[in-house]
Order: structure tokens, then C-alpha cells, then sequence
């Protein structure tokens, strides 16, 4: 039958293509073709065109993907005969959801990164929240359905809170980070108990979904160990950990179409009441409603004077941040971070500007005091600053990258590095706010990996539009020493 081989059919198609990209990456040691063609994205920030043990690990981590999604393609498209009755409409519906859902996880997300602003991330937890609530709509017992949907509820809150951890001001501890994975572990392992007490899916589907919560268990930390090994992470998307979580879906949905459990244990059907359903839609979007954000720590605000006009009368302070801010542009357009920001920062007198970890609180070395007596940058623990060439208004653009950017030198006056150290999760710059010094707008935590080692490298010049630019660039690296490349 046809559609039993539509899975070997796309996979030999997906090797033979990867094993051309493999045969050219070992010709010209280059592998963004491999990468693109193994993980269905470019590239993007991460430079693998030189050897070196980076490259060596994100080869052997391709091959190591490209097995498991080789096996997800055969998993996910073994769909099953079309005669199979379907076995009511909340079977259909709940099908057609896992599916969804499954082409979400395997193609959509490309396309779902390229809708503007947060929509991508609004469009992936509504998907989510579909597929942990589609559950409660077909196991067995009532209880039961009932329980995986208070328990998909709280799975979905959870995600939505991981989603824009980033964004919660204040910033709750590190650790919370890491209880909110908690909720989609009780979420999948209640789910996987009422598949085994039902009866319709096979050991085959509940060993994938038993690897997929595992995985979910230790999720939060993948790349800790190459990070101190050899001081910084091959960047390696975490696609590997999705494969299991996909196929069991599938499985789900295919095996949803077979005869069923008896209708004594099914019991009759019941419709859940819409407004759990809709509240297991927005509960996750609940999470968006930040609170306000907390001023900068006292260390790093500097009081400044609002800005005035000609006779001294004081300029409106939302429209002069918006003007310098709409005159700033990214100097690397096309080399796209994890996270990135361009804004126009406002300086204290003096010049100079700080990249901290503004959940240090230790005493450190005056570092404003060494940026200055060595004229560019200088660096201390968990802080650094950097001198500016005037105390005007410049703009200011900072990158966080998983793996080491490539180096780029043309077109600017200094460039240097330096190491530290985030003990709490984040590297951030200061925002202005009411007339302090700070970016004219909030710029992201550039400790992409969480707790560790990163290394800062920062890149000046004055532009002929847009005044003094510097260009922040931070990545993962056990170095704390500093390198004067111009």
C-alpha cells in the first residue's frame, strides 16, 4: 500500500540529499550545507568553515540528528489504511490536532519565525496548548480526561513562562526557570498512564512518549558539559530532544484510528464544557501581562539632565529617545544572533557604558576605572565597560550568539575582547529610563547559555549618518583573557 511507504520513500529522499551535503562539507570543510540540508535552516550566526573541535562535535551532532529525524520521517508518515473507521467525532477532532501539531513541530517553525514581532512564539504555545488538551478529549474515563486537562492547563502556563522568561521583570531566580519544567513532565507522564491504561496504543508509542519525558527532564541542560569542556557549546539546536516528543504524537494519531477500547470503558460521549476548552486556550497568554520593569540596579545609573532645546526649554523625553533610536541601524544586518537589539544609548559625563550581571551583587573591581585608564575596554568578574569617544548620544547594537562569530575587522576603528562571568543567567545592558543613562529601548539577556563563562568582544567607529556606533558581540567561552585585534 501506497501510503505504508510514503515514510521510506521522503527518508531516502532526506539521506541521499544529506549524503551530498556530507561529501561536500568533507571537500571543502565547510558545513552549512549539511546543516541546512540535515536541519531544514540555514545556519545563521554559526561559522563552522574552519576545522576545529567545534566543527569536529557539530559534524558528529548532524550525523547524530540526521539518524533521528531519518526515523521520525518513517514514524510520522506510516499513517494508517483509510478504511480504519475513525471511532467518533472526538477521535477526529483530537487526530486532527496531533497532526497539526506534528507539522508544526517538523516544518513549521521556519515559516512561523518569519511573521513579525512575537507572533511566532503566540502561534507555537497555541499549538501547544492544542495538542496537550487534544489528550483530554479521548482517553478513557472521565477522571481521567478530566485530569490530563487540568494537568495540559498547567503544562501550557508552564510554557508560556519559559517562553518569555526573558521579558519578567523582575527576573525571577534561576531556578524557577527550572520548576517550570515540572508541569509538562506530571503533564506527559499522566498522559502516558492513561495511554497504558486504555488500551488502543501500542508499546512502541508509549516507549517514544517514555524517552520524550525523559528528555523533557533534562532539557533544561543540554550543552553544560561541552560548554566546560572546551569552553563553548557546538550550537546545536536541541532538535534531537524534539524527535521523540513528534514521533509520539503521530503515533498517537495514527493508532487513534484503530477499533478502540470497549464502550463500557470509553463510557458515552461527552462534550467538555467550552469554557474549559477556552480557558485552556489563554491561560498560557496570561504570562505576556508583565510587570513593569525594575530600574537598573544603583551601581550602574547614572543621573543626567534631560535634554533641552536652544533657549532651554526642556524636549519632550519619549519623542527624543524615539528620534535617536529611529536613527540607529544594525551594522550586520545579515548575520542573524540568538538574540539582538539596536538601540541609541545615552551616555553620563564622560562617556562609557557597562555590560553586567545585574544579579551580582559581590564587590568587584572598578572596571569603569581600568576601560579608562586603558581607553577602550576592560572587564571584571561578572561586569565590563567600555569607553566611548564622546559623552553624545551614540548607537549601540548587541548580539548574543550560541558558538564563536566569525571575527570581522573591515570598517572599524577599534575591536577588542575580554571574558566574564554570569553567575545569575544574565548579561545585560543599562535602559534609560526618565533621564538616566542607558539604550533608549530594552536590549536582550545575552547570556544565551544560561550560568557560565562568556566572552564579550566589542567593535567602535564613528559612522558618517549615525554618529559614534559600537557593535557588542557576546558568546560562550572559558577565556577571561583579553585580545586586542584592533
Amino acid at each position: 500500500m501506497f501510503r505504508r511507504r510514503v515514510g521510506p520513500i521522503v527518508a531516502g529522499v532526506y539521506l541521499t540529499a544529506a549524503a551530498v551535503a556530507g561529501v561536500l562539507a568533507a571537500v571543502t570543510g565547510d558545513l552549512g550545507l549539511l546543516w541546512t540540508v540535515v536541519l531544514w535552516h540555514a545556519p545563521g550566526e554559526h561559522a563552522f568553515t574552519e576545522p576545529s573541535t567545534a566543527t569536529a562535535l557539530a559534524a558528529a551532532g548532524l550525523l547524530a540528528i540526521l539518524a533521528l529525524k531519518t526515523w521520525m520521517l518513517v514514524q510520522v508518515l506510516a499513517f494508517p489504511p483509510w478504511a480504519t473507521a475513525p471511532g467518533g467525532a472526538r477521535v477526529v477532532w483530537a487526530r486532527r490536532v496531533l497532526y497539526l501539531a506534528v507539522a508544526f513541530h517538523v516544518a513549521g517553525r521556519l515559516p512561523a519565525a518569519l511573521l513579525p514581532g512575537g507572533l511566532a512564539v503566540v502561534l507555537a504555545l497555541l499549538v501547544w496548548t492544542a495538542q496537550t488538551v487534544a489528550f483530554a478529549l479521548v482517553l478513557s474515563g472521565r477522571r481521567m480526561r478530566m485530569g490530563v486537562l487540568a494537568a495540559a492547563l498547567a503544562a501550557s502556563a508552564a510554557t508560556a513562562a519559559t517562553a518569555f522568561y526573558d521579558e519578567i521583570e523582575p527576573l525571577p531566580p534561576l531556578t524557577f526557570f527550572y520548576v517550570l519544567w515540572v508541569p509538562v513532565l506530571g503533564w506527559q507522564v499522566l498522559v502516558l498512564a492513561g495511554q497504558r491504561r486504555d488500551g488502543r496504543w501500542s508499546s512502541a508509542t508509549l516507549r517514544a512518549g517514555l524517552v520524550a519525558a525523559c528528555l523533557t527532564l533534562v532539557s533544561p541542560y543540554p550543552g553544560a558539559g561541552l560548554v566546560w569542556v572546551i569552553g563553548q557549546a557546538p550550537g546545536l539546536p536541541d532538535e534531537g530532544l524534539g524527535v521523540f516528543l513528534v514521533v509520539w504524537l503521530a503515533r498517537s494519531a495514527h493508532e487513534l484510528a484503530g477499533p478502540g477500547a470497549p464502550p463500557e470503558e470509553l463510557g458515552p460521549p461527552r462534550r467538555l464544557p467550552r469554557p474549559i476548552l477556552l480557558a485552556g486556550v489563554l491561560l498560557p497568554f496570561l504570562v505576556l501581562v508583565a510587570p513593569e520593569a525594575a530600574p537598573a540596579p544603583a551601581g550602574y545609573a547614572w543621573q543626567s539632565e534631560p535634554p533641552r532645546t536652544g533657549n532651554g526649554q526642556a524636549v519632550d523625553t519619549k519623542d527624543y529617545v524615539a528620534e535617536a533610536n529611529a536613527r540607529c541601524r544594525d551594522p550586520w544586518p545579515r548575520v542573524r544572533a540568538r538574540r539582538q537589539g539596536t538601540a541609541a544609548y545615552f551616555l553620563f559625563e564622560g562617556g562609557g557604558y557597562a555590560v553586567y550581571d545585574p544579579g551580582d551583587t559581590g564587590e568587584g573591581e572598578d572596571v569603569f576605572g581600568a576601560a579608562i585608564r586603558d581607553g577602550f575596554v576592560a572587564a571584571a568578574g561578572s561586569s565590563a565597560a567600555v569607553m566611548t569617544y564622546g559623552e553624545e548620544p551614540m548607537c549601540l547594537t548587541v548580539k548574543a550568539f550560541g558558538s564563536t562569530p566569525p571575527l570581522r575587522l573591515k570598517g572599524w576603528e577599534q575591536v577588542a575582547e575580554v571574558g566574564l562571568v554570569s553567575r545569575s543567567g544574565r548579561l545585560v545592558v543599562p535602559s534609560y529610563e526618565g533621564g538616566d543613562t542607558g539604550a533608549g529601548k530594552p536590549l536582550p539577556n545575552l547570556a544565551v547559555r544560561g550560568p557560565g563563562r562568556y566572552r564579550l568582544r566589542v567593535y567602535a567607529r564613528v559612522h558618517e549618518e549615525m554618529g559614534e556606533q559600537h557593535l557588542v558581540v557576546v558568546f560562550p567561552g572559558r577565556s577571561a583573557g583579553k585580545v586586542v585585534y584592533r
